[in-house]
């Protein structure tokens, strides 16, 4: 298995992947739906130097995925910080250490990136994942709020 920045033929697996969130965009076939809304928000996030959309390889087949943005800060002696979002799994390689080198991956960025924290959010009914992330070294500090828009 490799880690490494994904490229744009690898959105439709990540998009597959991405179903696990509950992502909306599709089909209820179980077929994903490469809707051109995607491929404009992947031209975007491909370009943009502050982030990085991770994948684990296993021959050939992308099998997990996870989304790094460096942001940066006035605060800290202007040093930035990261947030991690959509780590996801593919359900049959769960529990082989897949989960555990994305992160690894992430933080090593992040750190070379110069920030001093990384942060993530978890939904609150993700036990399993809770778990997880605390094992990784992160800790619960604080409640969060959401308003959709």
């Amino acid at each position: 298995m490799i880690i490494r920045a994904a490229i744009r033929s690898d959105l439709g697996a990540i998009l597959r992947l991405l179903r696990d969130l509950g992502d909306a965009t599709h089909a209820q076939s179980g077929t994903v739906r490469m809707s051109s809304a995607a491929v404009r928000a992947w031209t975007r996030i491909e370009s943009d130097p502050d982030r990085s959309v991770l994948v684990a390889e296993s021959r050939g087949q992308i099998i997990g995925t996870l989304d790094l943005i460096v942001v940066a800060n006035l605060t800290h002696d202007a040093q930035p910080w990261a947030i991690i979002e959509n780590v996801v799994v593919d359900a049959g390689c769960r529990r082989r250490g897949i989960g555990r080198a994305l992160i690894e991956d992430a933080l090593d960025r992040a750190a070379r990136a110069g920030c001093y924290k990384i942060e993530l959010l978890s939904h609150e009914d993700q036990h399993d994942a809770h778990g997880f992330y605390k094992a990784m070294g992160f800790a619960y500090s604080a409640e969060g709020f959401r308003r959709y828009l």
